[in-house]
């Protein structure tokens, strides 16, 4: 039994030796044995990576038509008098008239339109335009160009589609306010149309 013992210990250590010196390599290029290799390097291509699959040996390829990214909500209006005229027909707020939208829509108003419109929406701002001069106070009983009816009778509709789209001087505010936020904004402007302080 104790030669036994006296034999294995040598040949249990000379087997481990051999094993760290095998998994080594000699020209330290080869990782040794992989296990799962797909975890080392992955089969999926990456987004901005090159492939000769498609024409253009790129991955990053544009969607499916008629499709609609995740997160997204269509906004199907043009830019032009006509599409704010049809927004102003077809358009009404999804969110109800609550304090809680009212308060959200008051902050939103804040950050995004007070600095132009002022803060009781009568155009006093502290921000002028050099060429069309002051903004209107949705109070105001002057037509407008593109409505055909003043600031004060703007309905949901055309309030979002200027938000979305700007006009005359206002620049969009599409990539600032989600569809949602946009929505909470025309129920405070409704307030400020009412002369609420």
């Amino acid at each position: 039994m104790k030669v036994i013992r006296k034999i294995s210990m040598p040949v249990v250590a000379s087997l481990g030796l051999a094993l760290v010196m095998a998994s080594c390599g000699a020209s330290g290029d080869s990782p040794g044995y992989e296990y799962m290799p797909n975890m080392y390097r992955s089969p999926s291509y990456e987004t901005y990576g090159e492939n000769g699959i498609y024409e253009n040996n790129s991955n990053a390829l544009m969607p499916v038509e008629n499709t609609i990214p995740r997160g997204h909500v269509p906004f199907d209006y043009d830019n032009t008098p006509e599409g704010f005229a049809l927004a102003g027909e077809e358009l009404t707020n999804p969110l109800a008239n609550t304090a809680e939208t009212l308060s959200e829509g008051k902050v939103l108003y804040s950050q995004f339109c007070a600095h132009c419109h002022g803060k009781k929406g009568d155009g006093k701002g502290t921000i002028t335009h050099p060429i069309y001069g002051g903004v209107p106070a949705y109070q105001d009983s002057v037509q407008t160009r593109r409505s055909g009816g003043t600031m004060a009778q703007m309905n949901d509709g055309q309030i979002y589609h200027t938000i979305t789209f700007g006009l005359n001087a206002m620049g969009p505010h599409a990539s600032q306010l989600m569809p949602e936020e946009r929505w909470k904004i025309v129920r405070y402007v409704h307030e400020l149309q009412k002369g609420n302080k």
